[in-house]
C-alpha cells in the first residue's frame, strides 16, 4: 500500500517535477559518492604517476651521466694508449734529470691538448709507479701549482689506490678541495697504464682525470633548484657524489629523510617522498626527493573547486530544467526534419533554432556542414579542371630541356662545320654539364663521372675567365667506382673561382684530389687553390660546425659555403665533416670527409 501511494503521487507530478526528482535521487547522491571515491583514487594515481615519472627521469639522468662518463673515459683511453706519452714515461724512469724535465714538459703539452677538447675537466694527472707525477691543471696552467698541491706523493691519493687493484677504469666519488680559501669538489676517473711492448713490467703509471662536480649537478637539473623537489647522487657507500648545495658533497647519508630536511631545500614539516634508481654500470644511486604536500596542493585545491562547481551546477540545473523541457521537443523536431530533407538531397535546407544552447550549436554546425559540403562539391569540380591544366603545363615544361639540348647540339655541329673546334668543345661541355645539372640534384653518380663533370666545368670556367687559372682533378683508382651525390663538389670549386681568384687575372691554380683517408674509413675530397685566402674570422666560423649548421643563423656571410656544408651533412649525417685551412695571399684548402660505407656501390 505504501509503494502504491508513492507511485500514485509520483504519477501525478508534472514532467518537469519528475525530471527534477529523478535528477536529485538518481544523479546527486551517486555523483557525490563517486566524487569522493574519485578524489581519493585520483590522488593515489597521481602520486603513483609522479613516482613513475620521477623514476623514469632518474633513469634518463643516469643515462645522461653514463654518456658523459663515456666521453671522459674515451678521452682517458686515448691517453692510455698514446705511444708518445708511454715513451716519455719511460724517460721518467730511466732518463737523466735534463731528459726527465723535457719529458715532463712534453707530457704536459700532450695533456693540455687532451684537456682542451672537453668541458668540466679540471686536470689530468699521470702518476708513475716510482713516485714521479706529471699534472696539467687547466685552471692554473702551471707546472708547479695544481689541484693536488697538498699531496707530496700522488701514489697515496684515493684515485691511484682505487685503480691499484682494478683492471678497468675506476670512478672515485667527489672529493673536497680547498684552494685560496674557496672549497671546490671534483670526482675522478683513473686507470692503470701499461707499456704494451713490455707488459711483463706491469703497470708503469696511473692516469687520473679530475672532473668538476658541477657537471653532475647540471645533469641532475639542479642548477635552479625548485622548492618542491631535488635530485642528487650517492655512491654505493651512501656518500654524496653530487648535491644541489655542494657543501653536502662527500657527506655520508645514514638517514635519507633527516639529511634532506637538514639541507633545507624541502619543507621541514612536509611529507617527503624519495625515489631511488641504482645504476649498475657506475654503482651510483640516483635519488629524487619531493614534498608530497606541495606537489598535491594544486590537486587538492582543484578538488575543492570541483565540489563547489558541482553544487552550483546542480542548483542551476534544477532551476533551468523546467524551461529546458518546454523547448526540447520543438528543437528536436526542427533538427530531425532538417536532417531528413538534407538526406533526401536538398543541400539548400537550413535548420532554424533560435537559441544558443546545444541544440542551437547543433543546428548552426549542421547548417555550416551542409554549406561546406555544397562548396566542396563545387571545389572538387573546379579542382578536376585545374588538374587537367596542370598536367598539360607539365607536359609543356618537359619539352624545354630537350629543346635546349637539341639546340645546343645543332649549334655544336654548325661550329664543327665552320672549323671552330674550341667553340664546339665548349658547347659540348656546356651541353653535358646542363644535362648533368638539370636531372635530379639529389641523385647519386660515380666519382669517375663526377671527375669528368668537374673537368668540363672547370674548362668552361677557365674559358670564361680568359685562362686566368689552371686546374687539375686527380682521382685515385680505388675511388673511381664509388658513389656520391652529384654536384656535391661543384659549389666548393665555384667558391674557389669566384672568391679565391677575385681580382686575380693570371697564375691561378685549382687542384681537386679525391682519395681514401689514411685509415680507409672516409672518402677524402680536397679542393685547394692558390688564391687570396679566407679572412681569419670567416675561417674560424666556417670551421665551427655548430655555427655552419645553425638553423637560426641568418647571416649572409659565407652563405654559399654554409649551404654546401649543410647539404653534405643532410646527405651523409653527423659522421660527415670537413676542415678548412687558409692563409692570406697563399690560398685555401677545403677537405671533405664522407663515410666510406655511404659511398660503396
Amino acid at each position: 500500500m505504501i509503494f502504491e501511494g508513492i507511485a500514485r503521487r509520483y504519477n501525478d507530478l508534472k514532467i518537469g517535477q519528475k525530471l527534477i526528482l529523478i535528477f536529485l535521487v538518481i544523479s546527486v547522491i551517486p555523483i557525490t559518492l563517486l566524487q569522493i571515491y574519485n578524489f581519493a583514487r585520483t590522488q593515489n594515481n597521481m602520486t603513483k604517476q609522479i613516482d613513475e615519472i620521477i623514476y623514469n627521469d632518474l633513469i634518463g639522468i643516469s643515462e645522461r651521466t653514463n654518456l658523459s662518463m663515456e666521453t671522459y673515459t674515451n678521452l682517458l683511453y686515448q691517453i692510455y694508449v698514446d705511444d708518445d706519452i708511454i715513451s716519455q714515461i719511460e724517460i721518467l724512469f730511466n732518463g737523466t734529470e735534463t731528459r726527465k724535465a723535457s719529458a715532463r714538459s712534453a707530457i704536459r703539452g700532450k695533456l693540455k691538448q687532451y684537456t682542451s677538447t672537453i668541458e668540466d675537466v679540471r686536470c689530468i694527472s699521470l702518476v708513475c709507479s716510482n713516485g714521479e707525477s706529471v699534472i696539467y691543471d687547466f685552471n692554473t696552467d702551471s707546472a708547479v701549482h695544481n689541484l693536488w698541491d697538498k699531496f707530496s706523493d700522488m701514489r697515496i691519493t684515493p684515485p691511484v689506490q682505487g685503480a691499484k687493484n682494478s683492471p678497468g677504469m675506476v670512478i672515485t666519488p667527489s672529493m673536497k678541495f680547498s684552494e685560496n680559501g674557496k672549497t671546490t669538489y671534483y670526482f675522478h676517473i683513473s686507470k692503470r697504464m701499461f707499456d704494451f711492448d713490455h707488459l711483463d713490467k706491469g703497470s708503469i703509471a696511473t692516469v687520473i682525470m679530475s672532473v668538476d662536480e658541477k657537471a653532475l649537478k647540471r645533469i641532475c637539473n639542479n642548477e635552479s633548484v625548485k622548492s618542491t623537489g631535488i635530485n642528487f647522487i650517492l655512491d654505493d657507500e651512501s656518500r654524496v657524489v653530487s648535491y644541489p648545495d655542494s657543501v653536502y658533497v662527500a657527506s655520508i647519508v645514514s638517514d635519507m629523510d633527516a639529511f634532506i630536511r637538514q639541507s633545507g631545500f624541502l619543507s621541514d614539516s612536509g611529507n617527503i617522498a624519495t625515489i631511488v634508481y641504482e645504476d649498475k654500470s657506475t654503482s651510483w644511486k640516483f635519488v629524487s626527493a619531493y614534498d608530497v604536500d606541495e606537489v598535491l596542493q594544486d590537486l587538492r585545491a582543484s578538488q575543492r573547486i570541483m565540489i563547489f562547481i558541482s553544487l552550483i551546477i546542480l542548483i542551476t540545473v534544477v532551476i533551468i530544467i523546467n524551461y529546458t523541457i518546454r523547448n526540447l521537443n520543438r528543437s528536436v523536431r526542427s533538427i530531425v526534419n532538417g536532417m531528413q530533407k538534407v538526406q533526401n538531397g536538398n543541400l539548400k535546407e537550413r535548420i532554424s533554432v533560435h537559441s544558443e544552447d546545444e541544440f542551437g550549436v547543433i543546428s548552426n554546425n549542421f547548417n555550416l556542414m551542409t554549406e561546406r559540403v555544397e562548396n566542396l562539391l563545387s571545389e572538387v569540380s573546379e579542382a578536376k579542371d585545374r588538374q587537367k591544366d596542370a598536367e598539360i603545363k607539365a607536359l609543356e615544361a618537359q619539352i624545354n630541356p630537350h629543346f635546349l639540348y637539341n639546340t645546343l647540339d645543332s649549334i655544336n655541329w654548325m661550329a664543327i662545320e665552320k672549323g671552330e673546334n674550341e667553340i664546339s668543345k665548349a658547347l659540348s661541355n656546356l651541353g653535358l654539364i646542363l644535362r648533368h645539372s638539370v636531372s635530379r640534384v639529389d641523385a647519386k653518380t660515380t666519382v669517375g663521372v663526377e671527375k669528368d663533370f668537374l673537368n668540363r666545368y672547370l674548362e668552361l670556367q677557365s674559358i670564361r675567365f680568359e685562362n686566368a687559372f689552371l686546374f687539375n682533378v686527380v682521382v685515385s683508382q680505388e675511388t673511381e667506382k664509388m658513389q656520391l651525390h652529384k654536384l656535391l663538389i661543384q659549389p666548393f670549386v665555384e667558391n674557389a673561382i669566384i672568391h679565391g681568384f677575385e681580382g686575380i687575372e693570371e697564375g691561378g691554380e685549382i687542384t681537386v684530389h679525391i682519395d681514401m683517408s689514411e685509415k680507409g674509413d672516409y672518402l677524402q675530397i680536397s679542393i685547394g687553390d692558390n688564391g687570396k685566402g679566407m679572412p681569419a674570422d670567416l675561417l674560424e666560423k666556417m670551421n665551427n660546425r655548430e655555427y655552419v649548421l645553425s638553423k637560426e643563423n641568418d647571416s649572409k656571410e659565407g652563405l654559399g659555403l654554409r649551404n654546401a656544408f649543410s647539404r653534405l651533412v643532410m646527405y651523409y649525417g653527423d659522421r660527415a665533416h670537413w676542415t678548412i685551412n687558409s692563409v692570406k695571399d697563399i690560398g685555401t684548402e677545403i677537405t671533405l670527409y664522407i663515410p666510406a660505407d655511404s659511398c660503396i656501390v
